[in-house]
């Protein structure tokens, strides 16, 4: 039985040393040719002695990203057992966090969620849900590269708007994408692998088509889709439960951000915006979509039953 997977896996290693790492990988430095010790350890996971299969399932993890793409082709086999070590081995190069070796780990393990053999899929599974805070930093980290804005819970945050303990710090609240996302569609997949989050901002200039974002959607149902129609922002929410009639009635102010810098604080109603009336939190929001980030408007509002006029510098949605 061996040699028989020796065959068919040895056609499946010359396949896989020209083509080793997901299309996302594609510009690193071209993968030096699998060690013959390396090969040898894959056909062992096959092996009827168990020291043998238990031995090369410890040392693949060694030779990192290289391996990535033939114990793929193990996973496609007959042998159940050498398909679940195979996805250990994965596993473990993940898990060791070698700068070449974690993207193609998480992508190959990712992929085996979709096998077709379902024990295969249900092992890859939980094998990303053994890690999911590893996933979860790791998307962040990489939506940021890619020019998204990822803003996390604080303790200071939770504490203001009390969310009845729903949410941790450090959990992501929101991403936004606009102009400044370099991730395209194929970035889109690090999105996905943040577990829930309340809202995505999709800010005017973003370069996603309707169809991306579609599926988007479906892979986050419980996330909301929100535009902005720049990247201009005031930094504040509004009181849920308040019905706002002829102004809008400031909730959370964050830190840093315009409102905050400009005076703004919690239980304002904002009156005017730019000398326009404001009608509701909706069309705040509208009318600050006709700004640009950086605009200096004047914000009227009502506090402790005087009226204020302040000076606002606006922040944007695209700075991290």
């Amino acid at each position: 039985m061996k040699s028989c997977f020796a065959t068919l896996l040895a056609g499946a290693l010359a396949l896989s040393l020209l083509t080793t790492g997901s299309p996302a990988y594609s510009q690193e430095k071209e993968t030096a040719a699998l060690p013959q010790q390396a090969v040898d350890y894959i056909l062992d996971l096959q092996s009827d002695d168990y020291q043998v299969r238990q031995k090369a399932t410890l040392e693949l993890p060694k030779f990192g990203e290289q391996v990535v793409p033939p114990l793929l082709k193990v996973t496609q086999g007959d042998s159940l057992e050498a398909a679940v070590r195979a996805i250990l081995v994965i596993e473990q190069v993940y898990i060791l966090g070698k700068a070449n070796s974690v993207g193609p780990a998480e992508d190959a393990l990712e992929k085996l969620t979709k096998a077709k053999n379902p024990s295969v899929a249900i092992r890859a599974e939980e094998a990303i849900d053994r890690h999911a805070d590893i996933r979860e930093k790791r998307a962040v980290r990489e939506i940021t590269k890619m020019g998204g804005t990822v803003k996390l819970w604080t303790p200071e945050d939770i504490a203001r708007t009390a969310p009845g303990g729903s949410v941790e710090p450090g959990q992501v609240r929101y991403v936004a994408l606009g102009s400044k996302w370099t991730g395209g569609e194929d970035g889109l997949r690090f999105i996905k692998r943040v577990r829930k989050f309340p809202v995505l901002y999709l800010i005017k200039g973003h370069p996603l088509p309707d169809l991306a974002l579609e599926d988007l959607m479906r892979a986050l149902p419980a996330t909301q889709f929100q535009t902005r129609d720049s990247d201009a922002m005031l930094g504040i929410t509004h009181m849920t439960g308040i019905r706002d009639q002829g102004g809008c009635l400031v909730g959370e102010v964050s830190d840093g951000l315009a409102a905050q810098k400009a005076g703004i604080r919690s239980g304002d109603f904002i009156l005017k915006f730019d000398d326009k009336p404001v009608e509701n939190f909706d069309a705040l929001v509208k009318l600050i979509g006709g700004k640009s980030a950086g605009d200096v408007v004047q914000v009227e509002l009502l506090r402790d039953g005087m009226i204020k006029k302040l000076p606002v510098t606006l922040s944007s949605w695209l700075d991290r």
